[in-house]
């Protein structure tokens, strides 16, 4: 199962379709959900974090995660003005950081390189 967490209602549309069509299970999570409880509740593969979430932020959303104790694989959607987090991104073990503009095929191929399934048939 994946979590998503973003604050782009049409990305989380496209991402609710695709992954529908595909039969993978996910959870959409919107701002101000509890990312963190949700993560250690429900043990996703990965969890996908917007940096531009405000409340609480997408880096605080992951560094909660590590100091909690979360060791599962997460993605990090940035952006322009989000490239000066990506080295603390990396840091606290975003896997990969997939940068706007972007489709939910991008976030998608993030989500197999971070499983390491990028050389499988994505269908």
């Amino acid at each position: 199962m994946l979590l998503i967490a973003t604050i782009d209602p049409i990305l989380r549309s496209h991402l609710q379709q695709t992954l529908a069509e595909k039969g993978e299970p996910f959870l959409l999570l919107e701002e101000g959900e509890n990312i963190v409880d949700l993560a250690f509740r429900h043990d996703p593969s990965v969890v996908i974090v917007d940096l531009y979430l405000t409340h609480p932020s997408g880096i605080e959303i992951l560094r909660q995660l590590r100091t909690e104790g979360y060791s599962g694989k997460v993605v990090v959607l940035g952006g322009q003005s989000a490239q000066t987090l990506a080295p603390e991104a990396t840091h606290l073990g975003a896997l990969q950081i997939v940068g706007r503009p972007f489709n939910a095929g991008q976030v998608l191929g993030a989500v197999r390189v971070a499983n390491g399934t990028l050389d499988e048939d994505p269908e």
